[in-house]
């Protein structure tokens, strides 16, 4: 059995909150949300010099040479399967 569409009403923003049925009696469109502020950042300064802590180089260099240094083998492995998903996704 065919079906029929009827005339397309516009649809209205659905506002939620305490302040919604206010909106909804008098009979007002809700007000239209500002978009967020954009963020910026300055790619080529953070390409420019990567972020390196020499102290806490030095810390971990200490260590690995005294053996302090938690190696954990799967935790490693894990990380070199991510890093490798990753390049081969381009990310």
């Amino acid at each position: 059995m065919p079906s029929e569409i009827g005339p397309v009403s516009p649809v209205r923003a659905v506002r939620t909150g305490p302040f919604a049925a206010s909106f909804a009696e008098a009979g007002d469109p809700a007000p239209a949300a500002s978009p967020p502020p954009a963020l910026r950042i300055d790619v080529s300064a953070l390409a420019a010099a990567p972020p390196f802590d020499p102290d806490r180089v030095g810390q971990i260099r200490s260590a690995i040479a005294d053996g302090s240094y938690p190696l954990i083998p799967a935790r490693i492995a894990d990380a070199m399967i991510a890093a490798g998903l990753r390049l081969s996704l381009g990310e």
